[in-house]
């Protein structure tokens, strides 16, 4: 091969190298920026998930503890009207536990103010028909005659389940002083002043 044949070769073998090393070098910086973008995009999707992760671990611990306040308050409310049950009980056994003199007292100015006509029929606990102080009934009828009644106050032979006071019965009708009916009649007016002693 004559000289001028091998240089136009090597003319040619130096621009393909060139032009190799142009493409390779080209094909780098794409690669490069490929690669850049992608670690930007992946980056920024990182954040957007871990931003929306945060968001909703903010929510579910919100929510979380929205309902473990609610829960609380509602076992906090249990327990305040358990507690006022048990004050309304205490106070209905001990009404039911008071020594025979205060007792009958009491039913004496309970009847004398619940009965209208001095007829009515009076209807006790089996507990109380069995203790009733011989001369209770005599002398209530004496006080109603005093009070401008009728004093034809009659005891009756049955018993009602009650734990304490009376059922009053006039004609068809029935009043019922029981002490259980009574403190439950009060209730709602007594409520919130025993909440306030109770939980101030």
């Amino acid at each position: 091969m004559s000289a001028g044949a091998e240089r136009i070769i090597e003319h040619i073998l130096n621009d393909a190298r060139e032009k190799a090393a142009e493409i390779e070098a080209e094909a780098a910086r794409k690669s490069r920026e490929i690669m850049t973008g992608a670690q930007e995009e992946a980056a920024r999707r990182r954040e957007q998930i871990l931003a929306r992760a945060r968001d909703e671990a903010a929510e579910l611990k919100r929510r979380i503890l929205g309902a473990a306040r609610l829960e609380a308050r509602k076992e906090k409310l249990a327990a305040k009207q358990e507690l006022i049950a048990h004050a309304f009980r205490q106070a209905l056994e001990e009404l039911c536990a008071l020594d025979d003199e205060s007792y009958w007292s009491l039913l004496r100015g309970m009847l004398l103010a619940a009965v209208e006509k001095g007829t009515e029929k009076v209807f006790l606990s089996e507990r109380d028909r069995a203790r009733i102080p011989g001369r209770f009934l005599a002398e209530l009828n004496a006080a109603l005659e005093k009070a401008g009644k009728e004093g034809k106050l009659a005891l009756a032979e049955e018993t009602r389940d009650i734990k304490g006071g009376f059922i009053l019965q006039s004609g068809g009708v029935e009043i019922n002083c029981s002490f259980e009916a009574l403190l439950e009649a009060q209730r709602d007016k007594l409520e919130p002043e025993l909440a306030g002693i109770l939980f101030d």
